[in-house]
């Protein structure tokens, strides 16, 4: 694995400098002329328009070139650009975890929100599966670091990531761009831009992508995986309603039936494991004898070529004799709308901003990288999402101030179907001879719930330029959550759940009834209040909750200008995250209960300075977080062993600094570099301790010092581009760039999600016309062709990761009428 001082990161940075000799070469006449300046970065960050150097607040901002350039295509590969910002998977069902500065919760469930808040065209997603959606048509996207406390409006702690689309233009505009690479993909992406009319202006944009070859290759048979699928369109109307009115209506529409990526199952002793985490599966008996060393290496073993994994395509139950189709693929749909009017009058400007968004999916993963069936599972989701803001805001000389009312109501509903014959709850128990399993293996599950979300708040917003060189920021938002919660884990149509149950405690459970055991002790339908008597059926029902958080939030941040061109700023800022439910498979009503809302207080002072006369910005940052119920995962203690549970953390910090710079020293020649240092200690956490806890004793430990999960120490990033004429009418580029990613730990499940240190190097090629009218690009991505795993985790049994793709290459034309 590459190291910060490792040869892949040499070689990285050999290419910037190469690169940036390039400097050397120019003419005499183009020193002379001073070069160029940077373009000034516009952002709505605070709900209106400013430069990015006259905000207080720290942020990164990526461009539609620059997403280009690194082939980024949807939210959850943002990483790759954001020092600060990981993206990972903590099991496999589609839902990504996104942490900003180590702030991020390591949940699967599809029903938990994230901490880091994602907005498209300033309407919220609520839910982290939604984001995975191919983006297009992208002005900017910008990374707000910190909680942004007054006005967004689903709470969060660790931040903000905000999509801006391309807006429809006055005068007609149209474009192509069209790609083609590795593992015959096809990206088409194309857009037509302008009036319809005196007060109408249009614009639809779509996309697809189409690949023919799978990258994934399978370790037991001739089979591929990793071929996309994805279409996508937009359409926006701008009407002129009055001089002082306009209406914005936004149409969109995602349809993806790509594969699903496998993971890669691994020893665990290359991690200080035993070869398997907790238990062993079938048919890893004929490999080894006591789950530490093995005989012989497992043929579903991947090494380190990123093209190694093994999957599952079927399993047909013995019981039932039904097929599930198991093969790792998905067929998800989004469908949107949103309605944004603007009036002003009276020098006062009213928003309405009304979001309704479905999603749907149908997703099938592969958990354990064997050609057996250990952990895999189906997923049937669907999401409909509203939204309401309505905010006022004012500005005069000095003082600008947003005002407004916020709501938004969702509904989820999820059926999770679970298949686990091959492992040590099902058939692998027989011949490990684990007890009680081996008297009625558990094969499949039905795992259902529901749940209805309602957020209301009122917030405040100020901006005082005191006098011409002070300004006071301060904001305030009041939020009432809401969430109610219904679900089970049942006996799926083989009963094996109901078998298994009613074996050990006497039960007469069907398919189809719910197979979650009461082990509450103040209830009365307690397991061993019931036991033995004729109602232990009711000591197995669906469990239905309700949490309701009211909570203030907000920031204060004070600026000063020294200059016209610097700015040093201070913010204190407060925010929090509500709590939730866990979606995982229950085998118990204690593994259901709800955890509670995080708090997190961030403290933090930067500066932005403009220097060389606009051709260097230089922007620094530090910061200290105290993070009070940081929501985390942790065993649960359950009758069938210890499984998915979330808790909350009573005490963490988190401290860090961040810089940013870019530099354009002469005509054509730009470089830039960025990077986030990051310290994370937990302060006061008594875990679970997945050993030593038998259910229903819970037995706890001092997880105190830890780091937090996803925290990597480093994470730095760089580019230089160069661009010349080569005639009177064409440019020749050159770009290259690399990004870097730290070690990362589990936290208290140190060896489950940690990740090891990555760099990846990306360059490119470019030649165009000179007033940008068309252009052609041969790039190649991951050229040092590294091994990497942004995601860890484990299945039933199974170490396994989930990684990165190989090096591609490949060749993109661009034409704009």
């Amino acid at each position: 694995m590459t190291t910060i001082n490792g040869g892949t990161l040499k070689r990285a940075i050999a290419s910037l400098l190469c690169i940036g000799a390039a400097q050397a070469a120019l003419s005499a006449d183009q020193a002379a002329a001073g070069g160029s300046v940077l373009e000034e970065v516009i952002v709505t960050a605070q709900k209106h328009e400013q430069s990015a150097n006259d905000v207080g607040i720290t942020m990164s901002v990526i461009s539609a070139e620059r997403l280009r350039d690194l082939g980024i295509e949807s939210a959850d590969q943002l990483a790759q650009s954001t020092p600060g910002l990981t993206v990972n998977y903590v099991a496999p069902t589609g839902v990504p975890v996104y942490s900003l500065r180590g702030v991020g919760f390591q949940d699967f469930s599809t029903g938990g929100s994230s901490t880091v808040g994602l907005y498209v065209d300033e309407v919220n997603i609520p839910y982290a599966v939604m984001s995975r959606g191919v983006m297009f048509d992208i002005e900017r996207v910008e990374v707000l670091k910190g909680p942004q406390g007054d006005l967004y409006g689903r709470n969060t702690t660790a931040g903000q990531i905000n999509f801006i689309s391309r807006k429809p233009t006055k005068d007609f505009q149209a474009g192509v761009d069209l790609s083609y690479g590795s593992y015959e993909t096809v990206d088409l992406e194309a857009f037509v831009s302008g009036p319809l009319s005196d007060r109408v202006q249009g614009r639809i944009a779509a996309r697809t992508i189409q690949s023919g070859k799978g990258w994934q290759e399978s370790l037991t048979t001739s089979d591929t995986l990793g071929e996309q699928d994805i279409s996508a369109v937009r359409g926006l109307l701008d009407f002129q309603l009055s001089d002082s009115a306009t209406l914005e209506l936004n149409v969109h529409y995602i349809k993806d039936r790509s594969d699903n990526q496998a993971p890669a199952a691994f020893n665990g002793e290359e991690i200080g494991q035993p070869t398997v985490a907790f238990a062993p599966h079938n048919p890893l008996q004929d490999y080894t004898s006591d789950l530490v060393t093995l005989t012989s290496t497992p043929p579903w073993f991947a090494g380190h070529d990123a093209s190694e994994a093994d999957w599952s395509n079927s399993y047909t139950s013995a019981i039932t004799g039904t097929t599930w189709n198991i093969r790792p693929q998905r067929d998800n749909e989004t469908k949107g709308a949103s309605v944004r009017l603007s009036w002003d009058f009276g020098g006062v400007n009213l928003v309405s901003l009304t979001g309704y968004d479905t999603f749907d999916r149908v997703e099938a993963f592969e958990g354990d990288g064997g050609s057996f069936v250990d952990t895999s599972n189906i997923n049937t989701t669907s999401v409909d999402v509203f939204s309401e803001e309505l905010r006022l805001s004012g500005k005069t000389d000095r003082l600008l101030w947003i005002a407004g009312l916020y709501y938004s109501n969702d509904n989820l509903e999820e059926k999770y179907h679970f298949l686990m014959p091959d492992s040590v709850y099902g058939n692998a128990s027989i011949p490990w001879g684990v007890a009680p399993f081996n008297l009625a293996p558990i094969l499949e599950l039905d795992t259902n719930y529901k749940q209805n979300s309602d957020s209301k708040a009122v917030f405040g917003h100020v901006e005082w330029s005191m006098t011409d060189r002070w300004k006071l920021t301060a904001g305030l938002r009041y939020t009432d959550e809401s969430r109610d919660w219904t679900g089970c884990t049942f006996s799926a149509s083989d009963n094996s759940l109901g078998n298994f149950e009613n074996t050990l405690f006497g039960s007469t459970l069907q398919a189809g009834d719910c197979g979650t055991i009461d082990d509450d002790p103040n209830s009365p339908t307690y397991i061993f209040n019931v036991i033995g008597t004729p109602d232990v059926n009711d000591a197995f029902h669906v469990f239905t909750d309700s949490i309701n958080t009211k909570k203030w939030m907000g920031k204060i941040g004070v600026d000063y200008r020294p200059g016209e061109d610097s700015l040093l700023y201070a913010t204190i800022s407060h925010g929090f995250k509500s709590g939730g439910f866990n979606g995982a498979a229950s085998n118990t009503t204690q593994q259901l209960e709800p955890y509670g809302p995080e708090q997190l207080t961030a403290y933090e002072i930067g500066a932005k300075l403009t220097l060389l006369e606009h051709k260097m910005q230089l922007n620094t940052a530090v910061f200290y977080y105290d993070y009070r119920d940081k929501q985390e995962a942790d065993a649960a203690v359950t009758f069938v062993g210890n499984i998915s549970g979330l808790t909350n953390v009573p005490k963490s910090r988190i401290q860090g600094a961040e810089f940013d710079w870019e530099w354009a020293p002469v005509a054509g020649l730009n470089v830039g570099a960025a990077a986030t240092y990051l310290d994370t200690e937990v302060l006061e956490w008594q875990a679970t301790d997945p050993i030593a806890s038998v259910w229903p004793d819970v037995v706890t430990y001092d997880a105190s010092g830890t780091e937090l999960p996803q925290a990597p120490k480093w994470s730095y990033n760089g580019y230089a581009s160069y661009q010349w004429p080569v005639s009177s009418g064409l440019y020749l580029q050159l770009g290259a760039d690399f990004n870097h990613t730290g070690t990362t730990s589990g936290g208290a499940n140190a060896f489950a999600f940690a990740t090891a240190a990555y760099t990846l190097v990306n360059a490119r090629i470019e030649l165009g016309d000179a007033n940008g009218k068309w252009s052609a690009q041969l790039w190649g991505r991951n050229l040092t062709d590294e091994y990497y795993y942004p995601s860890a985790f484990v299945a039933n049994g199974p170490f396994v990761r989930m990684v990165g793709l190989p090096r591609t290459v490949g060749v993109s034309v661009a034409y704009k009428w």
